[in-house]
């Protein structure tokens, strides 16, 4: 059968995410045929990847102007309308949903034998006051019967570029089907809801309203939007697909980080580093590790696991002083492998490893450690959160290097939360909300080009006492930065710095380079119950002061809770009287 495929793809950020790659990778065999049009600009390596990858055999840039309808209109155009018609079929998609989850081709082949039906969609959307029953348009395909009409192509030559989605919805998307029941054709869904029930649904959209029943169904593809809408019970769908089908979810997990942000909370628990063990082989990056010694009492501590490592590495230390450079030569035997820098007592560990752009920027992958101690309570805070960040981050560290070779678009390792934060509540939304000021300016002095506001959150997702793995490209706009010492406060350091702020700021930074993170688990099995306690403790956990006004709107959120606030409580207060007196 001699088929076509008109793809549209489009991605706010200019990048095609892996997963259309897989799509297009397993549609291809069904396709004589694909045209891929993309409604975004592409930088040219794609361009170039695409094509030699043989996945696509045309290639069509367009601006987003009139959505899929028009892109696929263009599409048609640049094959010629009279060779358009020459197709056995031709198929319209867009790059909006995942898959396939299960084997398509069977059911396409089954579509396809069935001579009752004229063009058929994946999924169909029921009838209400505002449209017609119709096809969904992620996915149509039109049979001879249709393409061989001359209502196919005076169709598509009067498609409009609508800047409005709504008046491509109500004019095309909506009205597709109807257009060509009109003009004497049959058509079907693949998963026919016309048939399903839709108790306890916002809408009778299955594809965004109930994606449950969709992998029930074991329908081959999944609306991207699904899991967006549907964070409560996205662990569960992603778990279902990793269970009972072969996908790598590992894909859904890049592109919805990718596309919103990368700490939504149904993300972070297929974030854990994989548990398989896998083979270590040599590694075709190169390795820098950086140690920062301040005390030179728990050199030999990292010394140790560093003599098990069965990877080529080169270690660069940084400390403070002339006479801690001696200590660490001696301690160190004076190893070949070893660079050591005076930094000076000025930024703790994050400044001197920046001091080290020159050398740092030539290896692949870097890992970050550094001698911690608390003083204020060395065993109970200090040791326990470095011995754990060490088994952590630091003792498997082969394993983890060997993710990074396998996973092209991981970008960073952290730890855990160290058992310490979890036994004591210390990390606190009103706390972190301290943070955001200086992460927004950091932000912005990098020139980073996705959009975040770090006021707005509560939390945030970091590496708690800044151990981490990282592939330099992800935190090159920090580096790039070239902080001198006198742009970072000297000690005492106060809270809410600068180096608070980059702390908190390392897996947003890699998001926006186009890296994914992952955790690696905590060695110290803890019940959920221990941070469920922690955090639903009464009492107020804010400073003395009642209200922070910069916290909750400034000059307006004080006028609302001057004005608003006290008419509230008088509103409460009769209700309650005559509720007593009634």
């Amino acid at each position: 059968m001699n088929r076509l495929l008109l793809y549209v793809h489009f991605n706010k950020f200019g990048y095609i995410s892996p997963h259309v790659l897989f799509q297009l990778d397993q549609m291809r065999p069904l396709y004589s045929k694909v045209l891929f049009i993309s409604n975004s600009a592409l930088p040219d390596n794609y361009h170039e990847q695409l094509e030699v990858s043989g996945l696509v055999d045309e290639i069509v840039s367009r601006e987003n102007s009139g959505f899929d309808f028009a892109a696929w209109r263009d599409g048609m155009l640049e094959i010629g309308w009279s060779e358009v018609t020459k197709f056995d079929s031709v198929t319209l998609m867009n790059d909006t949903c995942f898959g396939p989850i299960w084997d398509f081709q069977q059911s396409f082949l089954k579509m396809e034998a069935d001579n009752q039906v004229d063009f058929w969609g994946l999924t169909n959307f029921r009838a209400t006051k505002e449209f017609p029953e119709h096809l969904q348009s992620y996915f149509l395909t039109f049979k001879k019967t249709v393409l061989s009409d001359n209502s196919f192509v005076d169709f598509w030559k009067n498609i409009q570029d609508y800047q409005n989605v709504q008046d491509v919805i109500d004019n095309y998307e909506s009205r597709v089907t109807t257009f060509f029941l009109e003009n004497g054709f049959q058509y079907t869904a693949l998963f026919d809801t016309t048939l399903e029930s839709t108790e306890g649904m916002l809408h009778p959209d299955f594809t965004y309203y109930n994606p449950r029943r969709i992998l029930e169904v074991k329908l081959p593809f999944l609306k991207v939007k699904a899991l967006d809408a549907n964070q409560s019970i996205a662990p569960y769908l992603l778990d279902t697909i990793k269970t009972y089908s072969n996908y790598p979810i590992e894909l859904m997990v890049y592109h919805m980080s990718m596309v919103n942000q990368p700490d939504s909370p149904y993300l972070l628990g297929q974030k854990y580093l994989s548990n398989e063990k896998a083979e270590f082989k040599s590694l075709q990056g190169k390795v820098a590790i950086h140690l920062h010694v301040f005390y030179t009492d728990l050199l030999q501590e990292f010394l140790d696991v560093f003599e098990n490592f069965t990877f080529d590495f080169d270690l660069y230390i940084t400390t403070d002083t002339v006479e801690k450079k001696e200590e660490i030569l001696t301690i160190s035997g004076h190893r070949s492998d070893l660079e050591v820098y005076i930094t000076g007592n000025r930024g703790r560990d994050l400044l001197p490893m920046l001091l080290l752009k020159d050398q740092l920027a030539k290896y692949d992958y870097v890992g970050h450690f550094h001698t911690k101690k608390s003083k204020e309570a060395d065993f109970w805070a200090g040791e326990s959160w470095r011995r754990e960040l060490i088994q952590m981050l630091v003792e498997p560290s082969a394993s983890i290097l060997t993710q990074f070779e396998n996973n092209p678009f991981l970008g960073l390792v952290i730890a855990d939360i160290p058992s310490f934060f979890r036994y004591n509540r210390i990390v606190t939304a009103w706390n972190e909300h301290q943070m955001a000021d200086a992460m927004n300016t950091l932000w912005m002095e990098m020139g980073l080009s996705k959009s975040i506001d770090f006021s707005k959150m509560d939390t945030f997702v970091m590496s708690y006492g800044s151990f981490v793995w990282f592939r330099y490209d992800a935190l090159k706009p920090l580096f790039d930065l070239e902080l001198s010492s006198e742009e970072v406060p000297e000690e005492p350091l106060p809270q809410n710095s600068i180096l608070h702020a980059m702390e908190r700021i390392l897996v947003y930074v890699a998001w926006n380079q186009g890296y994914d993170f992952r955790i690696a688990p905590s060695p110290r099995l803890i019940t959920p119950f221990v941070d469920n306690k922690q955090l639903n403790l009464n009492g107020d956990l804010h400073p003395p002061t009642f209200v922070d006004f910069n916290y909750i709107g400034g000059i307006r959120g004080a006028l609302k809770y001057i004005v608003i606030g006290p008419g509230r409580a008088i509103k409460y207060i009769f209700k309650r009287l005559v509720a007593k007196h009634s």
